[in-house]
């Protein structure tokens, strides 16, 4: 009777280690695929702040009643309330890039902002382009609007002052 138990110790052991297996095979097949998913996602075209600042002339634009320094000063305010970093700001030139990054929700935006002074600076125009660093993101902010929102509040509280 003994023999008979070790020899059933035996096979549940055995048994044991196939099922093991089969289910280390089964989550490498499962990483193997999730892997390969996220790859396809991410190789088409992740794109970057240089591409935001290539489609220039293709943005959201508007234009205030302001000088350019009051509207560069007041940009860099919103923005700093935002998730973006800016990445570069030259204000001889008029260009702010910035970006968010990876969350839990999106692939992360490129945004280029240009902002030009019209009419021997007594207007200034201000083009926004947002780009989805992947393109099949359909989480990502529209950050044309939401800038253009918080841009239009604080001018208007500027001007009040």
């Amino acid at each position: 009777m003994l023999s008979g138990s070790a020899s059933q110790a035996g096979n549940d052991r055995a048994h044991s280690r196939v099922i093991q297996k089969r289910e280390s095979r089964m989550t490498i097949r499962f990483l193997s695929a999730l892997s390969i998913v996220f790859a396809i996602l991410l190789q088409p075209g992740c794109a970057t702040v240089k591409d935001a600042e290539a489609k220039r002339g293709s943005g959201r634009v508007e234009v205030y009643n302001l000088p350019k320094e009051t509207v560069w000063n007041n940009l860099l305010e919103v923005l700093g309330t935002t998730s973006l970093n800016i990445v570069s700001e030259n204000e001889s030139e008029g260009v702010i890039l910035a970006k968010r990054k990876l969350t839990w929700f999106s692939f992360g935006e490129n945004v280029a902002i240009y902002v030009e002074a019209i009419n021997d600076n007594g207007s200034t125009q201000v083009e926004v382009i947002n780009v989805k660093r992947v393109e099949s993101n359909t989480n990502s902010l529209d950050w044309e609007s939401r800038i253009f929102t918080k841009l239009d509040r604080a001018l208007r509280e500027t001007a009040a002052r």
